[in-house]
C-alpha cells in the first residue's frame, strides 16, 4: 500500500508549496486556518505577529517590496483577517466542530456561521472523499512509487482548482439540484483533464475518474440532505476554503481571481483596508506581468 502519513506543517501551510502524498492537498491549510479560527484572540494575534515580522520593506523609503516573501505573507494577512471574521461570527456554544456534531445533514446547526459551513464543506467535499480516493488509487495503480507520485501531483493546485471551478458553476445557476448535473460534472471534469494533463493518458483518465466520483457523491450527499449549496453565504464558505486551501495563491491565478478577490471586496469587510491595499499593490504589478487574466 501507498500510504503515507499527514504532516502537521502541510495542514497548517507552514511553506509555500504542498506534496504531501498523505493528504493529496485535500487537507493542505484549510484546516489549521479553521483550527486557528476557533482558537483564542491571542493566538491569532502571536500568528500577526510572526506574519508582520515576514515582511521586508525598502530600508529608505518603507515601502513594501515587491518579492515572493512579501506576497505569501500578505496572503497570509488576509487569511488572518478572514479567521477573525470567523470567530467573530461563530456562536461561541459548542460544539465548535461539524465533526462532534450529529451527522445528519440537514442539521442547520452545520450551516449557522460563516466557520461551520466552511468547516462542513471541508470535511464532507475534500476531508472524507479523500480517504476515499486515496483507498481507490492504491487500489487501481499498483506500483506504490507510481501511486504516491500522483498523489503529491493532487496536492498542486487540485483542490483549490477544482473548488474554484465549483464556485464558477454555483455562480451560474439558480437551483441545487443543477449542481450535480451531467453538465456540472463536465464543467468540474474539465478542469481536473486540463489540470492533471502532464500524467500519462491512461493514467490521467483513471485519476480523474477517481477524484470526479467521489466528489460528486459527497455533493449529491449534501444536495439529498437538502445543505445550502447556493447564495452568498455559501458562495463565501467555498471561496475562503479555496482561499485557505491554495499551496501558493501567485501560482494560482484563477484562484487570486475567482476567491481573494470577491473576498477582499465583500460587503462584510472581512479583510482590513490597510491589507486589501497591500494585497492589490504587490498583487496587481505580479499579474500584469504573469497573468494578466487574473485582473479581468
Amino acid at each position: 500500500m501507498a500510504r503515507n502519513t499527514h504532516r502537521d506543517n502541510c495542514a497548517n501551510a507552514q511553506n509555500p508549496g504542498c506534496v504531501c502524498s498523505g493528504c493529496g492537498g485535500a487537507l493542505h491549510g484549510w484546516q489549521g486556518w479553521t483550527r486557528l479560527a476557533r482558537d483564542v484572540p491571542s493566538a491569532r494575534d502571536d500568528r500577526r505577529r510572526r506574519i508582520e515580522a515576514r515582511i521586508e520593506r525598502n530600508q529608505r523609503t518603507d515601502e513594501l517590496n515587491f518579492n515572493a516573501r512579501n506576497r505569501q505573507a500578505l496572503v497570509d494577512l488576509a487569511r488572518l483577517d478572514i479567521t477573525e471574521h470567523l470567530w467573530d461570527t461563530d456562536p461561541k456554544t459548542p460544539p465548535a466542530e461539524p465533526q462532534a456534531q450529529t451527522g445528519d445533514l440537514s442539521d442547520p446547526a452545520l450551516s449557522s456561521s460563516d466557520l461551520r459551513r466552511l468547516s462542513t464543506l471541508g470535511d464532507k467535499l475534500m476531508a472524507e472523499p479523500w480517504k476515499e480516493i486515496d483507498a481507490d488509487i492504491d487500489r487501481q495503480i499498483k506500483n506504490q512509487q507510481t501511486a504516491l507520485d500522483v498523489k503529491r501531483r493532487l496536492a498542486d493546485h487540485t483542490w483549490c482548482g477544482l473548488l474554484v471551478a465549483l464556485i464558477r458553476w454555483i455562480e451560474k445557476i439558480d437551483t441545487a439540484v443543477q449542481i450535480v448535473t451531467d453538465k456540472a460534472k463536465e464543467f468540474v471534469k474539465d478542469f481536473l483533464v486540463d489540470h492533471l494533463s502532464g500524467l500519462p493518458g491512461k493514467l490521467a483518465e483513471i485519476v480523474v475518474d477517481i477524484v470526479i466520483d467521489r466528489v460528486w457523491s459527497a455533493l449529491a450527499r449534501l444536495v439529498e440532505a437538502h445543505f445550502p449549496l447556493l447564495g452568498d453565504d455559501t458562495l463565501r464558505a467555498l471561496r475562503m476554503l479555496a482561499l485557505f486551501a491554495c499551496p501558493s495563491v501567485e501560482r494560482h491565478p484563477q484562484v487570486y481571481q475567482y476567491t481573494a478577490e470577491p473576498l477582499m471586496g465583500d460587503a462584510l469587510n472581512l479583510v482590513s483596508e490597510e491589507v486589501k491595499e497591500q494585497v492589490s499593490t504587490l498583487f496587481n504589478a505580479w499579474w500584469r506581468r504573469r497573468a494578466p487574466e487574473a485582473l479581468a
